[in-house]
């Protein structure tokens, strides 16, 4: 009898659940037809996530869209993901592409990251310029993995002139954004810089 109570509690608060997640479902659509940019990103990770809704790329690109078109340049970030790694949408990179543009020009440092490692893919010098500030927006922006980047950059003298006091300023900012890599790779270079390494090269 016992085990029968607990069951048909624990189906009530599933059901409680459920119902609170369609009723701030609902709250979130009227308020995104409403113009409102927040409820119409937080509709976008609902679908994209199946969070409370069936999982369904097509609808959380629509709501992504409605907020980036208002100026919420994470919603574009987010929106560019599914344009590249959507198994239920159509690949475009070029629409992927023109949404980090915008997301980034708006500030948003993992925007900035993608940018960055669109031109780091290309041949040209320029190209590799391009990429280069890219990474360098991204970590003042606080993305710590574009600080890992650049500080292997002027490390290993990829792209750009090997510059060991440029390398130790990246990594020591990724590891001030609390990224366990860039402290291991900031102990690495400082280490390598008490041997004389850099010096030497």
């Amino acid at each position: 009898m016992k085990i029968m109570f607990y069951v048909l509690c624990v189906i009530f608060i599933s059901n409680l659940n459920a119902s609170a997640t369609d009723e701030q479902r609902k709250v979130f659509e009227n308020d995104c037809n409403e113009g409102k940019t927040i409820p119409c990103y937080n509709m976008g990770l609902m679908y994209q996530h199946g969070d409370g809704v069936k999982k369904d790329d097509k609808k959380a690109l629509e709501f992504y869209k409605k907020a980036c078109d208002k100026n919420y340049y994470q919603s574009c970030s987010n929106a560019a993901v599914i344009y590249e790694e959507s198994k239920t949408i159509k690949q475009d990179m070029k629409k992927a592409f023109k949404l980090f543009s915008k997301a980034c020009g708006g500030g948003d440092a993992f925007a900035c990251h993608n940018m960055a490692v669109y031109y780091s893919k290309k041949d040209s010098k320029a190209m590799k310029k391009n990429s280069v500030m890219f990474y360098d927006k991204a970590c003042e922006g606080g993305y710590s993995e574009s600080c890992i980047y650049l500080g292997r950059m002027y490390r290993d003298s990829r792209s750009v002139k090997r510059d060991y006091e440029l390398a130790k300023e990246k990594f020591d900012l990724a590891c001030e954004l609390n990224n366990y890599l860039g402290c291991k790779e900031l102990r690495i270079l400082q280490e390598l810089g008490k041997s004389g390494y850099y010096k030497a090269n």
